[in-house]
C-alpha cells in the first residue's frame, strides 16, 4: 500500500509532493516564533494617544459635573467648536483690519506725493510718465486725477484714507469698479502695472470722467 501510495504521489507529482514540503516547513522551528510583543507605535498614534490623553483631562471636571462620560465628552466637543469658531473669526478680522489699515496708509502716502495738484495736473503728469515707459507712477496718477475729478465735480467728497473698496461703494458706477480694480492691482498687488494695464485704466477715466 505505502509503495503503491509513494508510485502514485510520484506519477501526480514528478518533483515530489506538496504536502511533504509544507509539513517539513512547519516542522522547523525558526517558523514557529512569532513576535514577542506588540509592534511600536507610529508617531501618528503617539500623537493621537497624548491628544486623547489630553482631552480625557480637560473634559473629566465635566463628566464629574454631569455625571454622564458621554455628556461630557459632547458638551466638551461643542466648547471646543466655539472657541475655533472665535478663533478663525478674530484672526479674519484681525487681516482685515491689517489689510486696510495698509491700504489706508498707501493711500495718504500717494495723496502727499501728489502735493495737492487738480485733476488736470494729475493726468498730465500720469501721460507723461505712461510716455516714459513708468506704468506704476502712470496708474497711481490715473487713479489720483480720477479721484480729484469726482470731486471737483462734486460727484464724491475726496477723502484720502478711503480704501478702493470704499470708492467702488461710494462711487457706484461700473466704470468706476473697472478702473479701481486696475487700480489696485498696480498699486497693491504683486504683478505691479504695464503698458496693457495702464492703457485700461486710461480707457475707464475717460468713462468716469467725462459724465462729470
Amino acid at each position: 500500500m505505502i509503495a503503491a501510495r509513494i508510485l502514485l504521489a510520484a506519477a501526480v507529482w514528478p518533483n515530489g509532493d506538496p504536502r511533504e514540503v509544507a509539513h517539513r516547513i512547519l516542522l522547523d522551528r525558526r517558523y514557529h516564533l512569532g513576535p514577542q510583543g506588540p509592534a511600536p507605535k507610529t508617531w501618528l498614534e503617539q500623537l493621537l494617544d497624548a491628544l486623547d490623553a489630553f482631552w480625557r483631562r480637560v473634559t473629566e471636571p465635566l463628566g464629574q459635573l454631569a455625571g454622564n462620560d458621554l455628556l461630557s465628552r459632547i458638551v466638551g466637543f461643542i466648547i471646543l467648536a466655539a472657541l475655533l469658531v472665535a478663533l478663525v473669526y478674530a484672526a479674519v478680522r484681525f487681516g482685515r483690519n491689517v489689510r486696510f489699515a495698509g491700504a489706508r496708509r498707501d493711500a495718504v502716502r500717494a495723496d502727499a506725493l501728489f502735493d495737492g495738484a487738480d485733476a488736470r495736473t494729475l493726468l498730465a503728469r500720469a501721460l507723461a510718465a505712461a510716455a516714459e515707459g513708468r506704468h506704476h507712477d502712470a496708474a497711481a496718477l490715473l487713479w489720483a486725477s480720477a479721484l480729484r475729478a469726482l470731486d471737483e465735480h462734486g460727484r464724491v467728497r475726496y477723502d484720502a484714507a478711503r480704501t478702493p473698496g470704499e470708492w467702488r461703494r461710494a462711487v457706484r458706477d461700473p466704470s468706476f469698479d473697472a478702473l479701481a480694480r486696475d487700480a489696485v492691482v498696480a498699486l497693491f498687488g504683486d504683478r505691479g502695472a504695464d503698458a496693457a494695464l495702464v492703457a485700461r485704466m486710461r480707457a475707464a477715466y475717460d468713462r468716469v470722467v467725462a459724465p462729470a
